[in-house]
């Protein structure tokens, strides 16, 4: 009796997981074969525009791979040597540059992005002070891709590259590199000939993950994008408009770019740990080698200046940026020195933008409150499942499609499933922007409570009290979440704090309850930059304070 209610258990938890986390991302397919013919219509046969959808559709991805694409490159140029920094070597402040790395991943993308603009484009900004000036239709040559959109997307997707490298590095046992440099190899040939190819297989996963954050990413584009229009802005503004199938048919193409790259990935990764590196011309590699001793060797320094450099360039600075130009704009324009392009006035001016922000701000932090609470609950869930049950590692695996899946073809897709194309249960509101929130949520909580599991190896301690004749009710609520509360807490910080953040897919499931990070976009298109400023600021601020306590927390 006890083990059919365990199995029942377990089968209603899976069921729970794959309706409210899994399900979500998938349905967007769903939609397109059911509507197809309308589908078709709309984008390929349209009686007066013809195929003039299909045309903007084709040029909105195959844009928005090309900055993911660029984006990825930066990223390993700069992630792979941060992450080196970060694991070999001891420095002071060396929690402050974890902290730093982690940030982009939690930090409001509509207020980073507003942060970024004002840092590169401001009369005072670093650019202008070396003589020249950056604008939003600025553009990095070769690539022509624009300058701010790709500052923004590498500074929220490097991270990926530096976690899933230091975690590979931590795996790597230092007899290689030892045996490497007892025969006369320098750190630069050892870390090529040796080091490198074994961490490769979590380069190309953490090149997976940010690539599909890239290729999603929404807020912070919206904001510093100009005239120019990304695959994830394309959906937000069709879907505004109504045009939901060329909205819902380039989201599909979204998230089965990002599928497509995952779960081959994921499945060679698990089959396979290590990768063989290049084969090299033995004259070609003596010189390569000869080159690194002599000369490259001596730029370690340069190489580990030029990583905390790059962090305070995209990181620090457009958050010091922000701060100070909310100071200057506190009481007046310091420019023109009315009163009127204040804070102080927007906000309590006959503008009273103070009302708008202080509701924004509630309905941000009740949804984040209740998604993060129902993500916790079915996070535990979720963890029983994967350590208990044979279907564990696929459920693990799959969990990483939320993580990757676009923002704005989530949000259409929650639209059309929960809404009254769909099953009719909700229509845009608070509600379904806690429903929306929980499938990201979800995913961040089990991570780090299955890193407290692992770690703590709390199976043992469970095998334990089943011993004494526990039931499986009262391991779970005695020995399981005591031990791994630490990580649940740590996780659903973080995961109140993406979705205090959130802005892609808010904009199609909010309706009237506009959230704060929202209400910077908007404040941002409204030319309302004073009130910009400091909804900014009160957002990254916060997610400062929560990043800290939960960085705290895990350790």
């Amino acid at each position: 009796m006890r083990y059919f209610q365990s199995r029942l258990i377990q089968g209603l938890a899976l069921l729970t997981i794959v309706i409210f986390v899994l399900l979500p991302p998938f349905y967007l397919f769903t939609f397109i074969v059911v509507n197809w013919k309308e589908v078709y219509t709309e984008i390929f046969n349209h009686p007066l525009i013809g195929s003039t959808y299909l045309y903007y559709i084709t040029r909105y991805l195959l844009f928005s791979l090309k900055l993911a694409l660029t984006t990825l490159a930066v990223d390993l140029v700069l992630g792979i040597p941060l992450a080196y920094l970060l694991v070999k070597k001891k420095f002071p402040g060396k929690r402050i540059v974890e902290n730093l790395v982690l940030l982009p991943l939690v930090i409001p993308t509509s207020g980073f992005g507003f942060a970024t603009l004002i840092a590169w484009t401001a009369v005072e900004s670093i650019p202008v002070l070396l003589g020249f000036r950056i604008g939003v239709d600025t553009l990095v040559p070769v690539v022509n891709i624009p300058a701010l959109m790709l500052i923004v997307h590498v500074t929220l997707t490097f991270p990926y590259i530096v976690k899933t490298v230091s975690a590979s590095l931590l795996d790597l046992q230092k007899g290689f590199e030892i045996v490497s440099e007892s025969l006369g190899a320098s750190p630069l040939t050892t870390f090529r000939k040796v080091i490198f190819p074994l961490i490769l297989p979590g380069v190309f996963s953490g090149s997976v993950l940010a690539f599909a954050r890239s290729l999603g990413e929404t807020g912070a584009t919206m904001v510093v994008a100009g005239v120019t229009t990304t695959a994830s802005i394309a959906i937000v503004k069709w879907e505004l408009e109504g045009k939901l199938a060329p909205a819902a048919f380039l989201g599909a193409l979204l998230v089965a770019t990002a599928l497509i790259m995952i779960l081959p990935v994921e499945y060679l990764l698990e089959k396979r740990r290590s990768i063989r590196g290049l084969s090299i011309p033995k004259k070609l590699e003596f010189r390569i080698v000869s080159a690194e001793r002599k000369v490259l060797s001596k730029l370690s320094l340069l190489k580990d200046a030029a990583s905390i450099a790059f962090l305070f360039i995209v990181v620090v600075m457009p958050i010091i940026s922000l701060i100070v130009l909310t100071i200057k704009y506190w009481s007046q324009d310091p420019y023109t020195g009315r009163v009127e392009g204040s804070i102080l006035y927007q906000l309590f001016g006959p503008s009273n933008y103070y009302s708008l922000i202080t509701k924004a701000m509630t309905t941000s932090f009740i949804a984040a409150s209740a998604a993060t609470l129902v993500s916790i609950y079915l996070a535990i869930v979720t963890i029983m499942v994967i350590k208990k049950t044979k279907l564990g590692k696929v459920v693990r695996a799959l969990l990483k499609i939320p993580l990757v899946v676009p923002t704005s073809a989530l949000g259409l897709s929650m639209v059309l499933l929960w809404g009254p194309l769909g099953l009719n249960v909700l229509k845009p509101s608070i509600w379904l922007i806690i429903l929306t929130h929980i499938v990201f949520s979800v995913p961040v909580i089990v991570e780090t409570g299955l890193a407290s599991y692992e770690e703590l190896e709390v199976e043992l301690y469970e095998e334990t009290a089943r011993t004494l004749g526990a039931n499986p009710y009262d391991v779970l609520e005695t020995v399981s979440i005591p031990m791994i509360k630490r990580g649940l807490i740590a996780g659903g910080l973080l995961a109140f704090t993406h979705s205090l953040g959130e802005t892609g897919a808010t904009f199609l499931v909010m309706g009237d309850h506009i959230t704060i990070s929202t209400l910077v976009v908007n404040l941002v298109e409204a030319l309302a930059i004073p009130t910009a400023l400091f909804a900014s600021t009160l957002l990254i601020v916060l997610s400062l304070v929560l990043l800290t306590i939960a960085s705290y927390i895990s350790k």
